[in-house]
C-alpha cells in the first residue's frame, strides 16, 4: 500500500470529527486525494484523550516546482462551536484543488479543515481560537504549534463564522526585533473587495492567542488573515465566497513574493 493510502486508511479509522456530514465529506475527500498529484493526506497526531486516539485532518497542496524553499502557508478552520460552515467551506476548497490545482507554482499549503476534533459533550464549549500557540493547554493546538515550528509557515489563513450580516476580514502583522520584516505592504483593501478589512500591526508581547504567538520561533515575521463568513448565508454561498477570495489572496501573496525577490 502506498504512503498516501496508508495515511488515508489511518485517518478514516482514527480522526474523530464533530459532525456526520463533515466525516462523510472528509471520507470522500480522502478518496479524491488518492487520485490527485497535488493533494496529499498527512494527519497530525495522534493525541490521546480519555483512552481514545485522535488525529487532526490535514491536507497538503504542492504546486508545480515545489521545493524546500517554497512559500509555506496554512489554512485552518473549525476552532470553535458553530464553525462547521467554515470547515465545510475549506473542504469544498480542497475538493476544488483536486479538480483544478492551478493556484500557482512553488507553493506549499497545509489545510486543516477541522481543528476541534473531540466529538463529546464536554468539549462542546471549547473555543480553541482563544488558545495561545506558544503555550497551549489543548492537544490540538499543541500539535499545530509543533507543526508550525517544523514547517516555518510564512502566513496563516484562519476561516471562521460570524453572526454579523456580512463577511469581514482582519489582517494581522507582527512587530518583533527578533524576526525580519518587510517595509512593503503585503495586502491592501483592494485585495479584499467587496469585503471590509481591518489591518493590525501587533507587537509580539501584545499577542494573546493564535499562531502569531509563535512569531519569535519562526524564521520569518508571519502574518495572519482571519476571514469571517456569515452564519446566515447558505453553505453554497459560503463555499463560493471563500473559494474566490482565498484563491485571490494566495495568488496575490505568491506574486508579492516573486516581486519581492527582484527588489
Amino acid at each position: 500500500m502506498s504512503s498516501k493510502a496508508n495515511a488515508s486508511a489511518r485517518t478514516r479509522k482514527s480522526a474523530a470529527v464533530p459532525s456526520t456530514s463533515l466525516q462523510q465529506r472528509l471520507s470522500r475527500l480522502y478518496g479524491r486525494a488518492e487520485e490527485s498529484d497535488h493533494i496529499f493526506v498527512s494527519p497530525l497526531g495522534p493525541f490521546n484523550h480519555e483512552g481514545e486516539q485522535f488525529y487532526l485532518p490535514h491536507f497538503v497542496y504542492f504546486g508545480p516546482f515545489t521545493s524546500q524553499e517554497s512559500l509555506r502557508l496554512a489554512v485552518l478552520a473549525g476552532f470553535d462551536p458553530g464553525d462547521q460552515p467554515a470547515s465545510r467551506a475549506v473542504l469544498a476548497f480542497i475538493e476544488g484543488l483536486t479538480v483544478r490545482p492551478d493556484i500557482g507554482h512553488a507553493l506549499n499549503i497545509s489545510l486543516f479543515p477541522v481543528v476541534n476534533v473531540r466529538d463529546e459533550p464536554a468539549a462542546a464549549g471549547r473555543r480553541l481560537s482563544a488558545e495561545p500557540w506558544d503555550r497551549p493547554r489543548e492537544s490540538e493546538i499543541q500539535l499545530l504549534g509543533q507543526d508550525a515550528r517544523g514547517r516555518g509557515y510564512h502566513g496563516f489563513f484562519r476561516i471562521a463564522v460570524t453572526h454579523e450580516d456580512g463577511p469581514s476580514a482582519t489582517v494581522r502583522g507582527v512587530l518583533s526585533p527578533s524576526v525580519g520584516a518587510t517595509g512593503v505592504e503585503l495586502f491592501n483593501s483592494d485585495d479584499f473587495r467587496p469585503w471590509p478589512v481591518r489591518f493590525e500591526a501587533l507587537s509580539v508581547g501584545a499577542i494573546a492567542h493564535g499562531p502569531l504567538t509563535l512569531a519569535d520561533d519562526l524564521p520569518y515575521a508571519p502574518f495572519e488573515v482571519e476571514l469571517a463568513l456569515p452564519a446566515a448565508w447558505s453553505q453554497t454561498r459560503i463555499d463560493g465566497a471563500l473559494a474566490k477570495l482565498l484563491k485571490r489572496l494566495i495568488v496575490h501573496f505568491r506574486g508579492f513574493q516573486a516581486y519581492g525577490q527582484h527588489l
